[in-house]
């Protein structure tokens, strides 16, 4: 599933604030000035949209946008009835309809994973679109910047064995990285490092359902989730290929507790589709 965010056209006027060679004076190839200060907006197909677990902008984010591998500016993200738009906190102005300039994005700029997800996921997401070059007033509409996550989403769904009457009162925990650091220069492509392993505490989204954001990484052979309930514990191990988280990707795990054992059945790793990716594409209005 995407979702079209819109530059209006004074997107591409960034790079003279950057670069601090805008001019003053207008020629024939000048846009006038209150047509071209750079705004965010989303599209209308979705209300309120941005790249993000909840797919709404609450008001008040910042959104971090390079231009021509300069330093991020912050974006204001505005909640404005069925649409949510991202404002530079300086206004910006571009110079005229001939520059070409390259963007990439990410949000939030300052992010540090949270261990304890129970109550919710949105401090663990991390998204980033990649650089895109040679934007220009003329080619903008093909030329979208893809916002993309970049941990992994995890689901565990319990189910009371035979022997047993419920699975109320477990508690789940994954195994993962405790700490990354995204990688936002050009190159880096947002990819999050990951360091030390250490459980993660999940939401309980729906009764019996656990879910965490995890930086990606092979869980294969490790313990990857721990199932406590009524004063037994059980461990999940992967089999090869069971566990090996990707960014952007969403894994399901159906799991029914017996006295003694646990079963596991895999789902697999599928497109994360609720949130997956959204398009930035600048527009003239």
């Amino acid at each position: 599933m995407k979702r079209h965010l819109l530059f209006n056209s004074p997107v591409l006027l960034l790079i003279l604030a950057i670069t601090g060679v805008l001019q003053a004076s207008c020629n024939k190839e000048e846009i006038s000035d209150d047509r071209n200060q750079l705004t965010l907006v989303s599209s209308t197909d979705d209300p309120v949209t941005r790249a993000t677990v909840n797919n709404v902008w609450s008001g008040g984010e910042q959104v971090q946008v390079s231009i021509d591998n300069g330093t991020a500016i912050s974006f204001i993200a505005h909640q404005r009835g069925e649409k949510g738009e991202l404002v530079p906190v300086s206004p910006l102005f571009w110079q005229n309809a001939l520059q070409s300039i390259t963007a990439r994005a990410w949000y939030p700029g300052s992010w540090t994973f949270p261990v304890d997800q129970r109550a919710g996921l949105q401090p663990a997401d991390f998204i980033f679109a990649s650089t895109v070059t040679g934007i220009t007033v003329l080619n903008y509409t093909s030329k979208p910047l893809v916002f993309q996550h970049r941990t992994a989403k995890v689901t565990v769904n319990l189910k009371a064995g035979t022997d047993i009457n419920n699975v109320n009162g477990a508690t789940v925990a994954f195994r993962g990285y405790t700490a990354g650091i995204p990688n936002t220069t050009h190159v880096g492509n947002g990819v999050i490092s990951g360091a030390t392993n250490g459980w993660i505490l999940p939401q309980n989204t729906n009764e019996d359902t656990y879910t965490a954001l995890l930086i990606p990484q092979d869980n294969t052979g490790t313990q990857f989730v721990k199932i406590t309930l009524g004063g037994n514990v059980y461990s999940y191990i992967p089999a090869a290929g069971q566990a090996v988280l990707q960014q952007g990707m969403a894994y399901t795990y159906n799991i029914t507790v017996y006295m003694t054992r646990i079963n596991v059945e895999v789902v697999g790793g599928i497109v994360w589709k609720e949130g997956n990716e959204y398009n930035i594409t600048p527009t003239t209005q």
